[in-house]
């Protein structure tokens, strides 16, 4: 018979077993397997029980497709045409002498919710199993392997164990308890109390009693009602959950007990009620203790209101206000009357609060029982007035418990510190203030130091270089040409030197308030005219070319030479940041205003540096790129302003930048 017929069907371990190299197998190839053991293959790949057939004196494993969810993962499929002890060397302590037995002797096995520990998933997993080995036989009828027929039964096992270990918990946790369990036959009134629900109720004995007998043990004022409230809860009432508590008369003594009695009823597919079982537990303690407790918190309350902190008390889950004193009131809501508070949320009491935090503190208080506290935390409250007012306040909110532990309210504690907090911002202000001071400081100083050496160092220079041409040439060395361009350079120098130390001047004036202003009427088109005509060597120079745009005769009243020094700040700029480009001036009347616009065709500024450039010794670039204090811009700004102008800056990276300002005519 070829593997193709022997390992027919549709199943997975049918297609793996005709897909198996068996010739490399301790079972050598399918066609020279015998008749007993083609006949227990096809039995076991067409069972849907679990099933292992081990074979030889090997005990070479063939299983089908019931059994490969027992492996897991790690051992499936490589297992299939291996040999019991390669595939099972963890279990073999354990069964390695049942599978003996019935390899030696015949001897078939049987274990019922057997742990066999197994490797799998990658870990020793303990694993229950109800197996039996038996003997299979070879045409000869020796005994040639063994029959494994197994189903995992880990989960119920577990299941039982984990059931055992919960009601023996339940068990141990009812006696703790104190509790005493009854059972109530719905049917027939007949009620099954344990010992302790006896002496609960003054029974004489545990067993079984009628209702009404049981009944007998309520205190009188409140039979009734017990009798009331067992009716509707077996008539389904609260889905049958049943809670009361009441007395009951023990009557040696008459000795007065409280209980709580607890139940559940079950009912029937039609609604009807078929069983009713609960546990009673004493709480005369707890009563008295609540007793003790109102008298306590009537004393507590005394003294709170005469307490000179703001002081409030909230009750259960929702924060119901039972409790605000004067000063609450008045330091968060200037008059307002406490019944806008009592018995009230605070979600109701205080909608202002939404959003402020306050609701989502109190829940996580009321919660988990860990105290907050809150310091100089800002709140919006609403006044008697209707006004909201802003201010700063600290706080604790404390987990209020009653006397057998359980959170059931918030004690909160709060006086405003508003003062103190404007105080600490003033005082943090004013110590940035210093430190933003002597940062500015030591910038400048920096900036200064090195834009003043520069010239500096240059007239140095050049006065060496005069000096060496001299002493080893006399005056024959300086021609009209040499001795021009020196007074040229050495004038350069001290004028960018005057305009270090004149930028210095101006920056002292403005932040000192001493900026003196002449103010005349002056052709403010002729002026820029002026300006740039005086400035064409320089453009040359840099190889800017010029494009004006200047409408004639236009008068303003303003300072001459203080916009001079803007048009010169302006273009100075310019010439610095767009060597080589063009350059195009406008100068036009805007109604009552005349507008004046340079722009460039250099780099550009990108939008977050519009203001910045415009600061104290800031500039568009790094100090490497262009010399300067960075106080050009910030002078120009401040001139403008001072004529009761504006200046900016329109730019946008790669397309030049443009200048401009207003000024008011005359």
């Amino acid at each position: 018979m070829k593997a193709d017929e022997l390992f027919s069907g549709p199943g997975e371990m049918a297609a793996r077993m005709r897909g198996k190299d068996w010739a490399a197998t301790p079972l050598g190839p399918v066609e020279g397997w015998p008749v007993s053991l083609r006949t227990l293959v096809r039995t076991l790949l067409h069972s849907r029980h679990p099933m292992v057939l081990m074979w030889g004196p090997r005990l070479t494993q063939l299983y089908n497709d019931a059994f490969v969810p027992s492996f897991g993962r790690g051992k499936h499929p490589e297992a299939l045409g291996k040999t019991a002890d390669e595939v099972w060397p963890e279990v073999w302590p354990i069964v390695g002498q049942q599978l003996e037995d019935v390899m030696r002797e015949g001897r078939p096995s049987w274990s019922e919710d057997q742990l066999v520990p197994i490797f799998r998933n990658g870990r020793i997993e303990n694993v229950y199993w109800t197996y039996s080995y038996s003997p299979a036989f070879d045409d000869a009828g020796n005994i040639h392997g063994i029959l494994a027929i197994c189903s995992e039964t880990t989960s119920r096992v577990l299941g039982e164990q984990a059931l055992q270990r919960s009601q023996e918990r339940l068990r141990r946790v009812v006696e703790a308890s104190g509790a005493g369990t009854w059972e109530l036959d719905v049917r027939h009134g007949q009620m099954q109390v344990d010992e302790r629900m006896a002496w609960l109720f003054g029974l004489p004995e545990p067993g079984m009693f009628t209702l009404e007998q049981v009944l007998r043990c309520v205190h009188p004022d409140e039979r009734e009602a017990l009798r009331e409230a067992i009716a509707a809860t077996l008539a389904g009432r609260a889905q049958g959950r049943y809670v009361m508590e009441h007395r009951v008369v023990e009557v040696p003594g008459h000795r007065v007990r409280w209980i709580e009695a607890r139940g559940q009823v079950t009912f029937d597919a039609e609604g009807r009620a078929l069983q009713f079982v609960g546990a009673a537990l004493d709480i005369s303690d707890r009563k008295r203790a609540e007793a003790e407790v109102l008298r306590a918190r009537q004393e507590f309350q005394s003294f709170l209101i005469q307490a000179p902190l703001g002081i409030a008390i909230l009750s259960g889950p929702h924060h119901v206000y039972t409790f605000a004193n004067a000063p609450f009131m008045s330091m968060l809501f200037s008059g307002r009357p406490v019944e806008d508070l009592l018995n009230k949320t605070v979600r109701q009491a205080l909608p202002e609060l939404e959003g402020q935090g306050y609701y989502e503190i109190l829940d996580g208080v009321y919660l988990t029982g860990q105290s907050f506290h809150g310091a100089k935390q800002r709140a919006s409250m609403v006044q008697a007035d209707g006004t909201t007012r802003e201010m700063f306040i600290n706080f604790t909110y404390q987990a209020k418990r009653d006397p057998e532990g359980r959170i059931d309210g918030i004690l909160v504690l709060i006086y405003e510190v508003t003062d103190q907090v404007n105080e600490q911002r003033e005082f943090e202000q004013l110590a940035e203030n210093l430190r933003a001071a002597i940062l500015s400081r030591d910038v400048f100083l920096g900036i200064a130091s090195h834009e003043l050496n520069t010239p500096l160092t240059t007239l140095k220079l050049q006065s060496q270089m005069s000096q060496r041409l001299f002493e080893g040439q006399g005056l024959p060395g300086f021609t009209p040409e040499r001795l021009k361009r020196m007074i040229d350079g050495t004038l350069a120098q001290v004028d960018r030197l005057g305009r270090l130390v004149n930028d210095m001047l101006d920056v002292s004036r403005i932040s000192s308030g001493r900026l003196s202003m002449t103010l005349d009427v002056v052709d403010f088109s002729a002026l820029t005219a002026e300006v740039l005509e005086r400035f064409g060597p320089q453009l040359e120079a840099a190889g800017c070319t010029l494009e004006q745009d200047i409408e004639p005769r236009i008068v303003a009243r303003l300072d001459t030479t203080r916009i001079e020094q803007v048009l010169t700040n302006l273009l100075l700029n310019a010439l610095k940041y767009a060597p080589g480009k063009p350059l195009h001036v406008k100068v036009e009347r805007r109604q009552d205003q005349v507008h004046f616009s340079l722009r460039d065709e250099g780099p550009g500024i990108p939008p977050e540096h519009h203001e910045r450039i415009f600061v104290r010794f800031e500039r568009a670039t790094s100090a490497n790129e262009a010399s300067g204090l960075g106080l050009g811009l910030y002078i120009a700004k401040q001139l403008i302003q001072a004529h009761g102008g504006t200046l900016g800056v329109d730019s946008t990276p790669g397309h030049g930048a443009t200048f401009h300002f207003e000024l008011p005519l005359d």
